[in-house]
């Protein structure tokens, strides 16, 4: 049986990742650990509102799991829960870091901030993925991303307005729950928000801001409204897994069946061959054994029977 941490909820469902990042004490905290950051304060920007989905004959409810957030200095973040593995993922979450740089730009310029001078206005967007999937070859669950000079590996770091020490101009952490150990030897800072959206164990005594995310988590504390959507979402889950494990049973059912035909008629090809073969040298015996017969009753000549049977003289010897 799996072990798991909380039977309730599920860490990484979208609504659920959502209300972890809607309080800003688990988000800063989450940001101070993943990117060592000096972080005084989180506010959100976005990610903390409920939205309502189109088409509701499907579903009633969608929240976007993109959390952006702010921190005291200017500092901004964009938290991705990753569940499903997707070939361009990694370039989608720069594709966000991009496009929030520039919308930061446009709102400079709305600002009447003069082109020349929007690069001293620039801010730095960060980005934390936590993914269920492997996106890396290695063993490493952890995995940080910045500028830093090919040779030595230095990092490229700018000063930036209102912010006292030199940052980097990008940085992008991964936390890959899949590649999960209790043995690792990882930064347990790090490593125990691995722990709490895989549903994990703690291995280490949980400190009080780990006790009070998995306290958000609680569906029991809820609103009606959230435990409303909760309930569908996870009606969602369990019947996409369910269609997953038929698909899964109904796939393996169809090769064992393609198998076991393909072994019948394997076997009546096989054995209809064989027939026809069988059939074909008896009949080619035949056809010897009259030619055969015909030269030894000196009806037909030597020449013209070996030639008939594409044998040689002296091969047709061995016959007479």
């Amino acid at each position: 049986m799996e072990n798991i941490r909380n039977k309730d909820t599920r860490p990484m469902m979208d609504l659920v990742a959502k209300k972890v990042f809607s309080n800003t004490e688990v988000t800063a905290q989450f940001i101070r650990d993943l990117l060592e950051l000096p972080v005084a304060s989180v506010k959100l920007l976005d990610g903390a509102q409920i939205h309502a989905k189109p088409y509701k004959d499907l579903l009633p409810f969608v929240t976007h799991v993109d959390v952006l957030a702010e921190l005291d200095d200017g500092t901004q973040v964009i938290i991705e829960i990753q569940v499903a593995m997707q070939v361009d993922f990694i370039k989608r979450l720069w594709l966000y870091i991009c496009e929030q740089v520039s919308q930061n730009l446009d709102d400079y310029k709305k600002e009447g901030v003069d082109t020349h001078y929007l690069s001293q206005e620039l801010i730095p967007v960060y980005a934390i993925a936590i993914t269920e999937k492997s996106y890396f070859g290695d063993n490493r669950a952890i995995h940080t991303f910045s500028m830093r000079d090919d040779e030595n590996c230095e990092e490229l770091k700018v000063k930036f307005k209102g912010i006292k020490e030199k940052r980097n101009l990008i940085r992008m952490v991964f936390l890959e729950i899949e590649k999960y150990r209790e043995n690792t030897m990882e930064n347990y800072k790090k490593v125990r928000w691995i722990e709490f959206f895989g549903n994990k164990p703690y291995t280490h005594e949980p400190e009080k801001i780990m006790k009070q995310a998995d306290s958000i988590i609680n569906p029991r504390k809820w609103s009606k409204e959230e435990k409303s959507m909760f309930d569908e979402r996870r009606r969602d889950f369990d019947g996409y897994y369910a269609h997953l494990a038929y698909v899964k049973e109904e796939k393996e059912q169809a090769i064992a069946e393609g198998l076991q035909q393909g072994i019948e008629r394997g076997i009546e090809q096989g054995l209809q061959q064989g027939i026809e073969r069988g059939i074909g040298l008896g009949i080619e015996q035949g056809r010897m054994k009259e030619l055969v017969d015909l030269v030894k009753e000196g009806l037909l000549t030597r020449e013209i029977v070996a030639k008939k049977l594409k044998l040689s003289e002296e091969e047709l010897e061995a016959y007479l």
